[in-house]
């Protein structure tokens, strides 16, 4: 499964009693997860450091310690700092794990602590590491939940871990039934929604969480969930890592206004971690807008504060796109020259730049902007651009595939069904006998319709059809989707 920022998936939590060593969650403990979990980190720190003076095997100081450790990691993927943190995390474990005090909270720490792992090793590019630490971690949740069946916070984090195995291919869920790891989207989001509408400490998380997974699994639940989100950034306005997760959902779902006011409204103040990831996400709502100079000003700050290997190769993409649209051809040259020496290909995104260079070097100026204005959820700019297009008896069959394909998109977006579905039809015609993702993507979007239309049997057919296609470039992407799809017409 790919990551765009994946530590939003882990974001958790926990003092002890008076004159003795024990792992509860106290007001000190309080104020320093959630000046950590709004990306405070000096501050969550300095509250933390008393604590642990007091009482050094408090489980709930150890966790928030770890969080704080795996959130730098997470945010800003600065690899000289990782062999130090992974470290220092591998010593909370073993602390953790030696503690007499057997209590919901040692039982709890020791599960997200070994999550955290996972997931660093994970970012880090170790992924059989990861998946050892990550069954390690999803047993000692289970086992938690049988001794401790009420306590909420370990039913937020199975909850989503149910979800996201339970989302996966048929093929890998097997191996993960085999192993111990067993999923399910309705049982792990029944345990989210118990711990994101019953009272305890980390019910905004639980939250967030939910939306987060909602948006994954449903389409149908974009609107929802870009709403809840955008609900808790601003309830806690001062929380940064709330902001980034709006950004997040509300660009995925073609809200790029709302998406830049959460941009321009974050939280700036000294004493934030610093987040340049942030940045490269609004170079692309700019970008969408077709304000090149702003995009092109926001993926130079990005690169001047990243530390990192992954986005690099995205972020010269994007600044060759903004240069080339706006007329700066000697420029955008540049940077199409920088994808290929700068940056990994493990994210999503750099490995579409990369591919970029290779297949397409130049783009159809009409298509790149309606796609991108598509992409901003500007749906009447996208079809306006798209309306003065040229299509000749000699246009390319890639690109007059793509043509139908980005007008039925758009016809998608601007709600006219007939059109959206006209199109859609066109552009897989217009594919046969090629590999273009356009035919397996139009069909699943079809299935989409028809599964909003209540017409499951023909929902059914459009899904299995995109699963049919072989050899093209978003093959496990799109037939993800369509399985999970199919998940969820067998319940209807």
């Amino acid at each position: 499964m790919a990551f765009a920022h994946p530590f939003f998936l882990c974001l958790y939590l926990f003092s002890p009693i008076p004159g003795e060593a024990a792992s509860v969650y106290s007001p000190a403990v309080r104020k320093a997860y959630e000046a950590t979990i709004s990306l405070r980190i000096p501050e969550g720190r300095r509250l933390l450091q008393q604590e642990l003076l007091h009482n050094p095997d408090n489980a709930a100081a150890l966790l928030i310690a770890n969080q704080q450790d795996f959130l730098t990691w997470a945010i800003q993927q600065n690899p000289e700092v990782y062999a130090g943190i992974l470290a220092r995390q591998e010593k909370r474990l073993q602390q953790l794990s030696s503690l007499s005090d057997n209590t919901v909270w040692v039982g709890y720490a020791l599960a997200e602590v070994r999550l955290q792992i996972a997931l660093s090793k994970l970012l880090q590019g170790n992924k059989l590491g990861a998946a050892w630490d990550l069954r390690q971690a999803y047993l000692q949740y289970s086992a938690n939940a049988r001794l401790y069946p009420d306590f909420l916070p370990n039913r937020k984090t199975l909850g989503a871990l149910q979800v996201l195995i339970g989302s996966v291919p048929d093929s890998y869920r097997a191996l993960l039934n085999i192993i111990g790891m067993q999923g399910s989207i309705e049982t792990g989001m029944a345990n989210l929604k118990v711990a994101a509408t019953k009272s305890n400490p980390f019910r905004e998380e639980a939250q967030l969480l939910l939306a987060l997974l909602q948006h994954l699994v449903d389409p149908e639940s974009n609107d929802a969930a870009a709403e809840s989100v955008l609900k808790l950034s601003r309830q806690s306005p001062d929380n940064l890592l709330f902001s980034f997760a709006a950004m997040h959902v509300l660009k995925k779902t073609h809200k790029s206004d709302i998406a830049l006011q959460v941009y321009l409204d974050r939280p700036q103040q000294a004493g934030y971690l610093a987040f340049p990831y942030l940045h490269h996400m609004a170079a692309d709502l700019y970008l969408y807008k077709g304000d090149f100079s702003n995009s092109i000003k926001t993926n130079q700050l990005f690169l001047s504060q990243h530390k990192g290997e992954n986005y690099l190769k995205a972020a010269n993409y994007k600044l060759y796109l903004a240069h080339w649209l706006g007329g700066q051809p000697q420029q955008a040259e540049k940077h199409i020259t920088q994808i290929a020496k700068q940056g990994l290909s493990e994210m999503d995104e750099d490995a579409y730049a990369a591919r970029f260079v290779k297949e397409q070097p130049h783009p159809n100026r009409y298509l790149m902007l309606a796609r991108l204005k598509y992409d901003g959820g500007y749906y009447q700019e996208a079809l306006e651009v798209m309306n003065i297009m040229p299509l000749r008896p000699e246009t390319i069959p890639a690109e007059r595939t793509e043509y139908y394909y980005r007008k039925a998109r758009i016809y998608h977006g601007l709600e006219n069904l007939p059109q959206a579905k006209r199109y859609y039809e066109q552009a897989i015609e217009a594919s046969q006998n090629t590999s273009l993702y356009f035919a397996p993507y139009a069909a699943l979007q079809l299935g989409y319709i028809y599964q909003d239309e209540q017409k499951p049997d023909t929902a059914r057919q459009w899904y299995t059809k995109a699963l049919a296609y072989k050899g093209h470039t978003y093959k496990n992407s799109i037939d993800g989707k369509a399985k999970l799809a199919l998940q969820t017409l067998k319940k209807l």
